[in-house]
């Protein structure tokens, strides 16, 4: 059986380990978080740092970045500012100067939690998956949430989430989840974009950066690419097919 061993840092001090099995899921030490402990999980398969970005915790951060160096590859790093983050680093040197970067960046507040970036479609390097939606050579239906339009509330709504879509493995299929909810800052933000791919009548390519509440209700930042494609058929109120990717984008926040 695999084994960890679990740290945590106060106020720039190692704590005692203790043994305990990898399968075991990470518990949720929020009060330790919020007093700035740094928490580390270590094993043969790799390191897991995780903790809250908050001034208390610049001290134990410091004194991860000596102890770093013996730790097994590769790394994670988990730390919570407005949401959750999740980044993987092959090396000790990699994670320890973005452990540096976060700690300088780390009074930043943010005043938006999603954050859009539109790509021309043409030049950008989508992905296989993407082409093929393109194409036609998928089956369409099946990966896409389809939004439409309703006169009445002038705003996008939900129509059906497709079977594999990347919302129905994460949220379900209830149209009443997170991503699908018709209000809020990111509804807002995420559904810009819809009434010019209907007016223009043509597919558009955005990095999607956006603070997002998981079924357990905790909060991460999710990266994803998205292509969208209108859908107009007569007699039929205008809709938009929603294609996404969990990927990495080119937004950075911290």
């Amino acid at each position: 059986m695999v084994q960890s061993r679990r740290y945590w840092v106060v106020y720039g001090r190692l704590c005692s380990a203790a043994a305990e099995t990898a399968s075991v899921g990470p518990e949720d030490e929020s009060e330790n978080f919020h007093n700035g402990h740094v928490r580390i999980t270590t094993g043969e398969l790799g390191t897991e740092i995780k903790w809250t970005v908050i001034s208390p915790s610049t001290s134990s951060l410091f004194a991860v970045c000596d102890w770093i160096k013996t730790a097994t590859a590769p790394f994670v790093l988990r730390f919570f500012a407005s949401g959750w983050f999740e980044e993987f680093h092959d090396t000790a040197e990699a994670a320890t100067t973005r452990i540096n970067e976060i700690i300088a960046r780390g009074d930043r507040h943010f005043t938006c939690r999603t954050m859009v970036k539109e790509f021309e479609l043409e030049s950008a390097p989508i992905s296989p998956f993407f082409k093929s939606c393109i194409s036609g050579e998928t089956n369409a239906g099946d990966y896409a949430v389809e939004c439409v339009y309703e006169d009445t509330s002038q705003q996008f709504h939900v129509e059906r989430v497709g079977p594999k879509s990347t919302i129905r493995r994460i949220w379900g299929p209830n149209l009443s989840s997170f991503p699908c909810q018709a209000s809020g800052s990111y509804s807002e933000s995420v559904s810009r974009a819809y009434s010019d791919v209907i007016l223009k009548g043509r597919a558009r390519y955005d990095h999607v950066l956006a603070a997002m509440s998981m079924p357990n209700d905790d909060i991460f930042w999710v990266p994803y690419q998205r292509l969208l494609m209108p859908k107009k058929i007569e007699g039929e109120r205008p809709s938009v097919l929603i294609f996404t990717e969990i990927s990495k984008v080119s937004i950075q926040l911290i």
